[in-house]
Protein backbone atom coordinates (compact mmCIF):
# COMPACT_ATOMS: atom_id res chain seq x y z
CA UNK A 1 0.00 0.00 0.00
CA UNK A 2 1.15 3.49 -0.83
CA UNK A 3 1.82 5.82 1.96
CA UNK A 4 -1.01 8.16 3.20
CA UNK A 5 -4.27 8.16 3.51
CA UNK A 6 -5.36 5.13 2.04
CA UNK A 7 -9.40 5.46 0.17
CA UNK A 8 -10.39 2.24 -1.21
CA UNK A 9 -7.75 -0.68 -1.60
CA UNK A 10 -8.55 -4.25 -2.60
CA UNK A 11 -8.53 -6.77 -0.40
CA UNK A 12 -5.75 -9.63 -0.01
CA UNK A 13 -7.41 -12.95 -1.58
CA UNK A 14 -8.64 -14.84 1.34
CA UNK A 15 -6.86 -17.83 2.67
CA UNK A 16 -8.10 -20.93 1.25
CA UNK A 17 -7.39 -24.34 1.48
CA UNK A 18 -9.86 -26.85 0.10
CA UNK A 19 -12.54 -25.68 1.90
CA UNK A 20 -13.36 -23.95 -1.05
CA UNK A 21 -17.27 -24.99 -0.83
CA UNK A 22 -18.51 -22.65 1.57
CA UNK A 23 -21.16 -20.96 0.56
CA UNK A 24 -22.57 -17.63 1.16
CA UNK A 25 -25.03 -15.76 3.34
CA UNK A 26 -27.83 -15.01 1.12
CA UNK A 27 -30.22 -12.87 3.41
CA UNK A 28 -32.67 -10.67 1.58
CA UNK A 29 -31.64 -7.11 3.13
CA UNK A 30 -35.16 -5.75 4.51
CA UNK A 31 -33.76 -3.37 6.73
CA UNK A 32 -35.98 -0.50 5.46
CA UNK A 33 -38.84 0.46 3.35
CA UNK A 34 -37.70 0.88 -0.16
CA UNK A 35 -38.99 3.44 -2.75
CA UNK A 36 -41.84 2.36 -4.41
CA UNK A 37 -40.33 2.96 -7.93
CA UNK A 38 -43.26 0.78 -9.63
CA UNK A 39 -45.46 3.74 -9.43
CA UNK A 40 -43.58 5.12 -12.43
CA UNK A 41 -43.08 2.01 -14.36
CA UNK A 42 -46.11 1.58 -16.69
CA UNK A 43 -45.71 -1.46 -17.31
CA UNK A 44 -41.89 -0.88 -18.43
CA UNK A 45 -39.61 -0.74 -15.77
CA UNK A 46 -38.36 2.95 -15.76
CA UNK A 47 -37.13 2.88 -18.70
CA UNK A 48 -39.60 5.36 -19.89
CA UNK A 49 -38.16 7.86 -17.93
CA UNK A 50 -35.14 10.42 -18.56
CA UNK A 51 -32.24 10.23 -16.91
CA UNK A 52 -33.05 13.61 -14.75
CA UNK A 53 -36.40 11.86 -13.63
CA UNK A 54 -34.38 9.13 -12.69
CA UNK A 55 -32.29 11.62 -10.46
CA UNK A 56 -35.01 13.09 -9.47
CA UNK A 57 -38.10 10.28 -8.49
CA UNK A 58 -35.95 7.32 -8.13
CA UNK A 59 -32.45 7.91 -6.68
CA UNK A 60 -32.90 11.10 -4.76
CA UNK A 61 -35.85 9.36 -2.40
CA UNK A 62 -33.97 6.51 -2.89
CA UNK A 63 -30.73 7.79 -1.04
CA UNK A 64 -32.36 10.17 1.17
CA UNK A 65 -34.92 7.39 2.59
CA UNK A 66 -31.90 4.96 2.69
CA UNK A 67 -29.27 6.94 4.74
CA UNK A 68 -32.22 8.43 6.97
CA UNK A 69 -32.56 4.37 8.57
CA UNK A 70 -29.04 3.87 7.97
CA UNK A 71 -27.24 6.98 9.72
CA UNK A 72 -28.84 5.48 13.01
CA UNK A 73 -26.33 2.76 12.95
CA UNK A 74 -23.44 4.56 12.37
CA UNK A 75 -24.59 7.42 14.77
CA UNK A 76 -24.94 4.49 17.58
CA UNK A 77 -21.56 3.03 16.66
CA UNK A 78 -20.35 6.07 17.14
CA UNK A 79 -21.65 6.60 20.77
CA UNK A 80 -20.18 3.40 21.79
CA UNK A 81 -17.28 4.23 20.54
CA UNK A 82 -17.00 7.24 21.89
CA UNK A 83 -18.09 6.12 25.17
CA UNK A 84 -15.80 2.99 25.31
CA UNK A 85 -12.51 4.16 23.67
CA UNK A 86 -11.54 7.84 24.68
CA UNK A 87 -11.33 7.29 28.59
CA UNK A 88 -10.35 4.18 30.70
CA UNK A 89 -13.43 3.21 32.46
CA UNK A 90 -14.05 -0.19 34.12
CA UNK A 91 -13.80 -3.02 31.97
CA UNK A 92 -18.10 -4.00 32.61
CA UNK A 93 -18.82 -0.15 32.12
CA UNK A 94 -17.83 -0.56 28.59
CA UNK A 95 -19.88 -4.04 27.81
CA UNK A 96 -22.88 -2.23 29.37
CA UNK A 97 -22.56 0.59 27.04
CA UNK A 98 -22.46 -1.99 24.28
CA UNK A 99 -25.94 -3.96 25.43
CA UNK A 100 -27.43 -0.40 26.11
CA UNK A 101 -26.72 1.11 22.73
CA UNK A 102 -27.08 -1.89 20.83
CA UNK A 103 -30.29 -2.76 22.28
CA UNK A 104 -31.45 0.87 21.34
CA UNK A 105 -30.65 0.58 18.00
CA UNK A 106 -31.94 -3.01 17.33
CA UNK A 107 -35.21 -1.54 18.56
CA UNK A 108 -34.89 1.19 16.17
CA UNK A 109 -35.35 -1.08 13.84
CA UNK A 110 -36.87 -4.18 14.59
CA UNK A 111 -39.59 -2.17 17.37
CA UNK A 112 -40.93 -4.66 19.65
CA UNK A 113 -39.41 -7.88 18.27
CA UNK A 114 -36.25 -7.28 19.72
CA UNK A 115 -37.28 -9.34 22.36
CA UNK A 116 -36.52 -12.21 20.19
CA UNK A 117 -32.90 -11.18 19.75
CA UNK A 118 -32.83 -10.66 23.70
CA UNK A 119 -34.67 -13.75 24.84
CA UNK A 120 -31.49 -15.86 22.31
CA UNK A 121 -28.76 -13.92 24.51
CA UNK A 122 -29.92 -14.95 27.44
CA UNK A 123 -30.69 -18.35 26.64
CA UNK A 124 -27.35 -18.39 25.28
CA UNK A 125 -25.81 -17.43 27.85
CA UNK A 126 -27.56 -19.95 30.49
CA UNK A 127 -26.65 -22.66 28.11
CA UNK A 128 -23.56 -21.91 27.61
CA UNK A 129 -22.95 -21.41 31.84
CA UNK A 130 -24.12 -25.27 32.18
CA UNK A 131 -22.85 -27.37 29.89
CA UNK A 132 -19.24 -27.22 29.62
CA UNK A 133 -17.25 -29.51 27.90
CA UNK A 134 -20.57 -29.66 25.18
CA UNK A 135 -20.83 -25.95 24.87
CA UNK A 136 -20.62 -25.73 21.03
CA UNK A 137 -23.34 -29.08 20.50
CA UNK A 138 -25.41 -27.18 23.07
CA UNK A 139 -25.15 -23.94 21.63
CA UNK A 140 -26.02 -25.58 18.07
CA UNK A 141 -29.11 -26.76 19.44
CA UNK A 142 -30.15 -23.54 21.30
CA UNK A 143 -29.78 -21.85 18.09
CA UNK A 144 -31.90 -24.69 16.24
CA UNK A 145 -34.86 -24.99 18.27
CA UNK A 146 -35.08 -21.26 19.04
CA UNK A 147 -35.20 -20.35 15.66
CA UNK A 148 -37.77 -22.99 14.58
CA UNK A 149 -39.85 -22.74 17.44
CA UNK A 150 -40.34 -18.36 16.95
CA UNK A 151 -41.18 -18.99 13.11
CA UNK A 152 -42.84 -21.77 13.48
CA UNK A 153 -44.93 -20.43 16.49
CA UNK A 154 -44.15 -17.72 18.07
CA UNK A 155 -43.68 -14.73 15.75
CA UNK A 156 -45.68 -13.69 12.77
CA UNK A 157 -44.31 -13.86 9.31
CA UNK A 158 -43.56 -10.31 8.88
CA UNK A 159 -41.66 -9.88 12.34
CA UNK A 160 -39.41 -12.64 12.09
CA UNK A 161 -38.71 -11.78 8.46
CA UNK A 162 -37.42 -8.23 9.70
CA UNK A 163 -35.20 -9.46 12.54
CA UNK A 164 -34.14 -13.09 11.06
CA UNK A 165 -30.91 -11.38 10.10
CA UNK A 166 -30.02 -10.42 13.33
CA UNK A 167 -31.08 -13.60 15.06
CA UNK A 168 -28.49 -15.28 12.80
CA UNK A 169 -25.77 -13.47 13.33
CA UNK A 170 -26.11 -13.72 17.56
CA UNK A 171 -26.37 -16.95 16.59
CA UNK A 172 -23.03 -17.96 14.96
CA UNK A 173 -21.69 -15.71 17.65
CA UNK A 174 -23.52 -17.77 20.35
CA UNK A 175 -22.23 -21.20 19.01
CA UNK A 176 -18.62 -19.60 17.92
CA UNK A 177 -17.93 -18.70 21.53
CA UNK A 178 -19.59 -22.36 22.75
CA UNK A 179 -17.28 -24.58 20.19
CA UNK A 180 -14.35 -21.89 21.20
CA UNK A 181 -14.39 -22.89 24.69
CA UNK A 182 -14.83 -26.69 24.00
CA UNK A 183 -11.46 -26.28 21.65
CA UNK A 184 -10.19 -24.86 24.58
CA UNK A 185 -11.25 -27.44 27.37
CA UNK A 186 -9.61 -30.53 25.00
CA UNK A 187 -6.77 -28.38 24.35
CA UNK A 188 -5.90 -27.75 27.96
CA UNK A 189 -6.89 -31.51 29.04
CA UNK A 190 -4.48 -32.92 26.34
CA UNK A 191 -1.56 -30.07 27.52
CA UNK A 192 -1.98 -31.35 31.22
CA UNK A 193 -1.02 -34.45 30.38
CA UNK A 194 2.54 -33.02 29.82
CA UNK A 195 2.71 -32.23 33.34
CA UNK A 196 4.18 -28.44 34.17
CA UNK A 197 3.79 -27.01 30.87
CA UNK A 198 0.18 -27.63 30.87
CA UNK A 199 -0.09 -26.36 34.57
CA UNK A 200 1.39 -23.43 33.20
CA UNK A 201 -0.80 -22.86 30.58
CA UNK A 202 -3.75 -23.06 32.71
CA UNK A 203 -2.16 -20.73 35.08
CA UNK A 204 -2.36 -18.11 31.81
CA UNK A 205 -5.50 -17.34 31.80
CA UNK A 206 -6.64 -13.70 32.66
CA UNK A 207 -9.81 -12.23 33.79
CA UNK A 208 -11.25 -11.42 30.34
CA UNK A 209 -11.27 -14.81 29.10
CA UNK A 210 -8.14 -15.34 26.40
CA UNK A 211 -4.83 -15.92 26.73
CA UNK A 212 -1.76 -14.71 24.69
CA UNK A 213 -0.93 -17.00 22.06
CA UNK A 214 2.04 -17.15 19.66
CA UNK A 215 1.90 -15.32 16.48
CA UNK A 216 0.37 -17.84 13.72
CA UNK A 217 3.64 -18.34 11.26
CA UNK A 218 2.10 -19.28 8.46
CA UNK A 219 -0.02 -15.72 8.61
CA UNK A 220 3.49 -14.02 9.39
CA UNK A 221 5.24 -15.44 6.18
CA UNK A 222 2.78 -14.60 4.03
CA UNK A 223 2.23 -11.17 4.90
CA UNK A 224 5.61 -10.22 4.93
CA UNK A 225 5.48 -12.14 1.28
CA UNK A 226 2.85 -10.27 -0.03
CA UNK A 227 4.11 -6.85 1.57
CA UNK A 228 6.04 -4.00 0.14
CA UNK A 229 9.17 -2.95 1.19
CA UNK A 230 8.99 -3.65 5.07
CA UNK A 231 5.37 -3.66 5.14
CA UNK A 232 4.19 -5.94 8.21
CA UNK A 233 0.89 -7.19 9.84
CA UNK A 234 0.27 -7.39 13.66
CA UNK A 235 -0.24 -10.97 14.72
CA UNK A 236 -3.67 -10.19 15.67
CA UNK A 237 -4.94 -8.21 12.84
CA UNK A 238 -8.40 -9.78 11.43
CA UNK A 239 -7.58 -12.41 8.44
CA UNK A 240 -11.35 -13.10 7.46
CA UNK A 241 -12.74 -13.53 11.05
CA UNK A 242 -10.76 -17.36 11.31
CA UNK A 243 -7.67 -16.54 12.83
CA UNK A 244 -6.93 -14.77 15.77
CA UNK A 245 -4.27 -13.61 18.01
CA UNK A 246 -5.91 -14.74 20.79
CA UNK A 247 -7.37 -17.79 21.89
CA UNK A 248 -10.86 -17.79 24.12
CA UNK A 249 -10.51 -19.89 27.58
CA UNK A 250 -13.20 -19.16 29.84
CA UNK A 251 -16.68 -18.39 29.83
CA UNK A 252 -17.12 -14.90 29.55
CA UNK A 253 -19.08 -12.64 32.26
CA UNK A 254 -22.63 -11.88 31.47
CA UNK A 255 -21.54 -8.15 30.53
CA UNK A 256 -18.95 -9.55 27.98
CA UNK A 257 -20.87 -11.91 26.34
CA UNK A 258 -24.45 -9.77 26.09
CA UNK A 259 -21.99 -6.99 25.02
CA UNK A 260 -20.57 -8.87 22.24
CA UNK A 261 -23.72 -10.26 20.82
CA UNK A 262 -25.30 -6.83 21.25
CA UNK A 263 -22.29 -4.63 20.18
CA UNK A 264 -23.70 -2.22 17.65
CA UNK A 265 -21.02 -2.52 15.15
CA UNK A 266 -22.41 -5.64 14.24
CA UNK A 267 -26.08 -6.32 15.68
CA UNK A 268 -28.14 -5.43 12.84
CA UNK A 269 -26.23 -5.74 9.77
CA UNK A 270 -23.36 -7.85 10.87
CA UNK A 271 -20.80 -8.86 10.15
CA UNK A 272 -20.13 -11.83 12.38
CA UNK A 273 -16.87 -11.60 14.41
CA UNK A 274 -14.84 -13.50 16.96
CA UNK A 275 -15.45 -12.50 20.63
CA UNK A 276 -11.80 -12.29 20.63
CA UNK A 277 -12.17 -9.57 17.92
CA UNK A 278 -14.66 -7.13 20.21
CA UNK A 279 -12.86 -8.16 23.04
CA UNK A 280 -9.43 -6.08 21.40
CA UNK A 281 -11.09 -2.67 20.28
CA UNK A 282 -11.05 -1.94 24.27
CA UNK A 283 -7.33 -2.33 24.51
CA UNK A 284 -5.46 0.50 23.49
CA UNK A 285 -7.75 2.09 20.61
CA UNK A 286 -6.50 4.05 17.92
CA UNK A 287 -8.39 7.06 16.38
CA UNK A 288 -6.50 8.24 13.33
CA UNK A 289 -7.80 9.92 10.01
CA UNK A 290 -7.91 6.61 8.30
CA UNK A 291 -10.56 5.86 10.04
CA UNK A 292 -12.78 8.71 9.31
CA UNK A 293 -11.89 8.34 5.05
CA UNK A 294 -12.33 4.76 5.29
CA UNK A 295 -15.92 5.21 6.85
CA UNK A 296 -16.57 7.81 4.55
CA UNK A 297 -15.61 5.85 1.21
CA UNK A 298 -17.73 2.52 2.50
CA UNK A 299 -20.40 4.23 2.65
CA UNK A 300 -20.34 6.11 -0.61
CA UNK A 301 -20.06 2.35 -2.08
CA UNK A 302 -22.88 0.97 0.12
CA UNK A 303 -25.15 4.28 -1.70
CA UNK A 304 -23.31 3.52 -5.09
CA UNK A 305 -24.84 0.20 -4.89
CA UNK A 306 -28.36 0.89 -3.64
CA UNK A 307 -28.64 3.04 -6.47
CA UNK A 308 -27.84 0.41 -8.69
CA UNK A 309 -30.35 -2.44 -7.07
CA UNK A 310 -33.35 0.16 -6.70
CA UNK A 311 -32.70 2.86 -9.77
CA UNK A 312 -30.41 1.60 -12.67
CA UNK A 313 -31.07 -2.10 -13.09
CA UNK A 314 -34.52 -1.52 -13.79
CA UNK A 315 -33.94 1.52 -15.70
CA UNK A 316 -31.44 -0.46 -17.97
CA UNK A 317 -32.80 -3.56 -18.49
CA UNK A 318 -37.08 -2.59 -18.89
CA UNK A 319 -40.04 -5.27 -18.43
CA UNK A 320 -40.19 -5.98 -21.77
CA UNK A 321 -37.00 -7.04 -21.95
CA UNK A 322 -36.14 -10.96 -22.81
CA UNK A 323 -37.28 -12.93 -20.21
CA UNK A 324 -33.03 -14.24 -19.30
CA UNK A 325 -31.73 -10.34 -19.34
CA UNK A 326 -34.95 -9.94 -17.11
CA UNK A 327 -33.85 -12.64 -15.01
CA UNK A 328 -30.20 -11.28 -14.91
CA UNK A 329 -32.02 -8.03 -13.91
CA UNK A 330 -33.55 -9.54 -10.77
CA UNK A 331 -30.41 -11.42 -9.87
CA UNK A 332 -28.26 -8.18 -10.44
CA UNK A 333 -30.35 -5.88 -7.93
CA UNK A 334 -30.45 -9.02 -5.51
CA UNK A 335 -26.82 -8.97 -5.75
CA UNK A 336 -26.30 -4.85 -5.77
CA UNK A 337 -28.16 -4.90 -2.89
CA UNK A 338 -26.41 -7.38 -0.89
CA UNK A 339 -23.31 -5.53 -1.48
CA UNK A 340 -25.29 -2.49 -0.10
CA UNK A 341 -26.31 -3.95 3.22
CA UNK A 342 -22.22 -5.76 2.98
CA UNK A 343 -20.38 -2.25 2.97
CA UNK A 344 -22.74 -1.15 5.38
CA UNK A 345 -22.10 -3.33 7.81
CA UNK A 346 -18.22 -2.89 7.11
CA UNK A 347 -18.47 1.10 7.84
CA UNK A 348 -20.50 0.34 11.26
CA UNK A 349 -18.23 -2.23 12.43
CA UNK A 350 -15.07 0.26 11.50
CA UNK A 351 -17.29 3.26 12.96
CA UNK A 352 -17.55 1.05 16.85
CA UNK A 353 -13.73 0.98 16.53
CA UNK A 354 -13.47 -2.65 15.08
CA UNK A 355 -10.98 -3.64 12.10
CA UNK A 356 -7.70 -1.94 13.41
CA UNK A 357 -4.71 -2.99 12.39
CA UNK A 358 -0.73 -2.26 11.79
CA UNK A 359 0.71 -1.76 8.40
CA UNK A 360 3.88 0.49 7.93
CA UNK A 361 3.71 1.82 10.87
CA UNK A 362 0.40 3.69 10.77
CA UNK A 363 -3.12 2.38 11.26
CA UNK A 364 -5.32 0.90 8.41
CA UNK A 365 -9.16 0.00 8.80
CA UNK A 366 -10.42 -3.01 6.75
CA UNK A 367 -13.51 -5.60 8.12
CA UNK A 368 -13.56 -8.04 4.85
CA UNK A 369 -17.17 -8.79 3.83
CA UNK A 370 -17.71 -9.26 0.48
CA UNK A 371 -15.76 -8.77 -2.77
CA UNK A 372 -18.53 -7.45 -5.71
CA UNK A 373 -15.55 -7.69 -8.67
CA UNK A 374 -15.13 -12.12 -8.06
CA UNK A 375 -19.03 -12.27 -7.86
CA UNK A 376 -19.76 -10.17 -10.95
CA UNK A 377 -16.56 -11.35 -13.03
CA UNK A 378 -16.37 -14.56 -11.46
CA UNK A 379 -13.28 -17.27 -12.54
CA UNK A 380 -16.08 -20.03 -10.84
CA UNK A 381 -18.87 -20.46 -8.71
CA UNK A 382 -16.45 -21.29 -5.72
CA UNK A 383 -15.07 -17.14 -6.56
CA UNK A 384 -18.63 -16.58 -6.14
CA UNK A 385 -19.59 -18.27 -2.72
CA UNK A 386 -16.35 -17.58 -1.64
CA UNK A 387 -16.33 -13.74 -2.00
CA UNK A 388 -19.75 -13.04 -1.37
CA UNK A 389 -19.88 -12.83 2.75
CA UNK A 390 -16.20 -13.60 3.49
CA UNK A 391 -16.20 -13.78 7.94
CA UNK A 392 -19.83 -15.86 7.63
CA UNK A 393 -17.32 -17.59 4.76
CA UNK A 394 -14.95 -18.22 7.51
CA UNK A 395 -17.33 -19.39 10.47
CA UNK A 396 -19.00 -21.92 8.13
CA UNK A 397 -15.72 -23.01 7.17
CA UNK A 398 -14.12 -23.76 11.04
CA UNK A 399 -17.05 -24.80 12.12
CA UNK A 400 -19.41 -26.66 10.49
CA UNK A 401 -17.04 -27.88 7.39
CA UNK A 402 -14.09 -29.05 9.11
CA UNK A 403 -15.01 -30.69 11.74
CA UNK A 404 -16.96 -32.72 9.30
CA UNK A 405 -14.87 -33.18 7.47
CA UNK A 406 -12.52 -34.88 9.85
CA UNK A 407 -15.01 -37.34 10.46
CA UNK A 408 -17.32 -37.73 7.63
CA UNK A 409 -15.24 -36.23 4.56
CA UNK A 410 -15.39 -33.95 2.03
CA UNK A 411 -18.55 -34.88 0.27
CA UNK A 412 -20.55 -34.94 3.45
CA UNK A 413 -19.09 -31.75 4.81
CA UNK A 414 -20.05 -29.77 1.77
CA UNK A 415 -23.71 -30.55 2.08
CA UNK A 416 -23.59 -30.26 6.29
CA UNK A 417 -22.34 -26.68 5.34
CA UNK A 418 -25.03 -26.20 3.05
CA UNK A 419 -27.57 -27.83 5.05
CA UNK A 420 -26.31 -25.84 8.70
CA UNK A 421 -26.16 -22.28 6.76
CA UNK A 422 -30.07 -23.59 5.26
CA UNK A 423 -30.91 -23.80 9.14
CA UNK A 424 -29.54 -20.54 10.34
CA UNK A 425 -30.90 -18.39 7.36
CA UNK A 426 -34.63 -19.64 8.80
CA UNK A 427 -36.79 -21.93 7.53
CA UNK A 428 -37.24 -20.68 4.22
CA UNK A 429 -38.26 -22.74 1.24
CA UNK A 430 -36.43 -20.07 -1.31
CA UNK A 431 -33.37 -19.97 0.76
CA UNK A 432 -33.27 -23.53 1.07
CA UNK A 433 -33.54 -24.52 -2.80
CA UNK A 434 -30.82 -21.85 -3.43
CA UNK A 435 -28.71 -22.98 -1.14
CA UNK A 436 -28.79 -26.41 -1.57
CA UNK A 437 -28.74 -25.85 -5.24
CA UNK A 438 -25.73 -23.81 -5.12
CA UNK A 439 -24.08 -26.86 -3.08
CA UNK A 440 -24.80 -29.11 -5.38
CA UNK A 441 -23.37 -27.00 -8.28
CA UNK A 442 -20.19 -26.15 -6.67
CA UNK A 443 -19.85 -29.73 -5.73
CA UNK A 444 -20.04 -30.89 -9.53
CA UNK A 445 -18.11 -28.08 -10.39
CA UNK A 446 -15.28 -28.06 -8.69
CA UNK A 447 -14.88 -32.11 -8.78
CA UNK A 448 -15.43 -31.58 -13.01
CA UNK A 449 -12.95 -28.45 -13.52
CA UNK A 450 -10.34 -31.01 -10.84
CA UNK A 451 -10.39 -33.65 -13.69
CA UNK A 452 -10.10 -31.85 -16.55
CA UNK A 453 -7.67 -29.76 -15.45
CA UNK A 454 -5.28 -33.01 -14.92
CA UNK A 455 -6.52 -34.31 -18.20
CA UNK A 456 -5.50 -31.05 -20.04
CA UNK A 457 -2.32 -30.17 -17.98
CA UNK A 458 -3.52 -27.22 -17.33
CA UNK A 459 -4.97 -24.40 -15.07
CA UNK A 460 -8.69 -24.65 -15.51
CA UNK A 461 -9.55 -25.54 -11.81
CA UNK A 462 -11.72 -23.44 -9.78
CA UNK A 463 -9.52 -21.42 -8.00
CA UNK A 464 -6.30 -20.10 -9.64
CA UNK A 465 -3.32 -22.36 -9.65
CA UNK A 466 -0.93 -20.28 -7.70
CA UNK A 467 1.96 -23.15 -7.44
CA UNK A 468 2.72 -23.82 -10.91
CA UNK A 469 1.91 -27.32 -11.01
CA UNK A 470 0.44 -27.81 -14.59
CA UNK A 471 2.38 -27.40 -17.80
CA UNK A 472 -0.14 -24.91 -19.64
CA UNK A 473 -0.44 -22.05 -16.95
CA UNK A 474 -3.07 -19.09 -16.73
CA UNK A 475 -0.94 -16.77 -19.29
CA UNK A 476 -1.72 -19.68 -22.19
CA UNK A 477 -4.14 -17.87 -24.19
CA UNK A 478 -6.63 -21.57 -24.79
CA UNK A 479 -6.72 -21.48 -21.06
CA UNK A 480 -8.00 -17.72 -20.49
CA UNK A 481 -10.47 -18.65 -22.75
CA UNK A 482 -11.55 -21.59 -21.18
CA UNK A 483 -12.08 -19.72 -18.06
CA UNK A 484 -13.47 -17.11 -19.99
CA UNK A 485 -16.10 -19.83 -20.88
CA UNK A 486 -16.59 -21.10 -17.13
CA UNK A 487 -16.69 -17.52 -15.81
CA UNK A 488 -19.91 -16.78 -18.41
CA UNK A 489 -21.50 -20.36 -17.25
CA UNK A 490 -21.17 -18.80 -14.05
CA UNK A 491 -22.78 -15.65 -14.37
CA UNK A 492 -25.88 -17.52 -16.12
CA UNK A 493 -26.29 -19.44 -13.18
CA UNK A 494 -26.03 -16.40 -10.70
CA UNK A 495 -28.84 -15.10 -12.80
CA UNK A 496 -30.89 -17.64 -12.80
CA UNK A 497 -30.18 -19.34 -8.60
CA UNK A 498 -31.35 -14.95 -8.55
CA UNK A 499 -33.97 -14.52 -10.35
CA UNK A 500 -36.55 -15.21 -7.45
CA UNK A 501 -35.15 -12.77 -5.27
CA UNK A 502 -37.12 -9.73 -6.58
CA UNK A 503 -39.53 -7.26 -4.77
CA UNK A 504 -43.30 -8.66 -5.43
CA UNK A 505 -45.28 -8.58 -2.57
CA UNK A 506 -44.11 -11.96 -0.86
CA UNK A 507 -40.66 -10.34 -0.52
CA UNK A 508 -41.78 -9.13 2.74
CA UNK A 509 -42.85 -12.28 4.91
CA UNK A 510 -40.52 -14.86 3.00
CA UNK A 511 -41.01 -16.60 -0.32
CA UNK A 512 -43.15 -20.15 -0.82
CA UNK A 513 -41.50 -23.06 -2.99
CA UNK A 514 -44.49 -22.37 -5.30
CA UNK A 515 -42.75 -19.08 -5.87
CA UNK A 516 -39.34 -20.44 -6.45
CA UNK A 517 -40.23 -23.07 -8.75
CA UNK A 518 -42.41 -21.10 -10.66
CA UNK A 519 -39.37 -18.20 -11.24
CA UNK A 520 -37.05 -21.53 -12.73
CA UNK A 521 -40.39 -23.35 -14.80
CA UNK A 522 -40.42 -19.62 -16.49
CA UNK A 523 -36.57 -20.63 -17.28
CA UNK A 524 -37.54 -24.14 -18.12
CA UNK A 525 -35.07 -25.48 -15.12
CA UNK A 526 -32.27 -25.06 -17.84
CA UNK A 527 -29.81 -24.04 -15.43
CA UNK A 528 -30.23 -27.75 -13.20
CA UNK A 529 -30.10 -29.71 -16.64
CA UNK A 530 -26.77 -27.91 -17.33
CA UNK A 531 -25.68 -28.80 -14.12
CA UNK A 532 -26.82 -32.37 -14.25
CA UNK A 533 -25.60 -32.65 -17.89
CA UNK A 534 -21.61 -31.63 -16.27
CA UNK A 535 -22.26 -34.17 -13.42
CA UNK A 536 -22.91 -36.98 -16.34
CA UNK A 537 -19.89 -35.64 -17.76
CA UNK A 538 -17.42 -35.58 -14.60
CA UNK A 539 -19.12 -39.24 -13.44
CA UNK A 540 -17.64 -40.75 -16.98
CA UNK A 541 -14.47 -38.95 -16.43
Amino acid sequence: MDHGIPVYQDYPDFPLDDEVYVEPEFYADQFYDQVEYEKFSDEGGLAPFSFSEILEHCIEPTVTDGFKHMSKILIWSLIFRLCTQITETPVWTKHAVSIVTGTILASNFFSGSVFYLLGLVTLGYLILAISPGYRGPSAAALVISYNIGCESWMSDPLSWHQIRGAIMICSMKIISVGYDLDFADRKDKSSAKTGPEGRERKGMKEKNGVKPQKPDRKILRRSESEGKKGETMEPGANQGGEQEGDELTVLPGWFQFAGYCLCPGTVVLGPWIPFQQYNKIFINPSWNLNWLVKIIFTVFFSFMFLTISTCWNPWLIPDSGWKWWLAYRDAMSFRASHYFVSFMSEASAITAGIGASMTSGSTVWQVQVTQPHNIEVPRSLVDVVVSWNLPMHAWLKKYVFKPTRKSLGSTVAVFATYGASTVLHGMSAQLAAVLLSLGLYTWVEHSFRGKLAKTMDASVETRRDTDGKFKHREGTAWVILVNMLFGVLTMFHLAYLGVMFDQTGESVTGYSWTHTLAKWRNLDFTSHYVVAGMFLVNWML
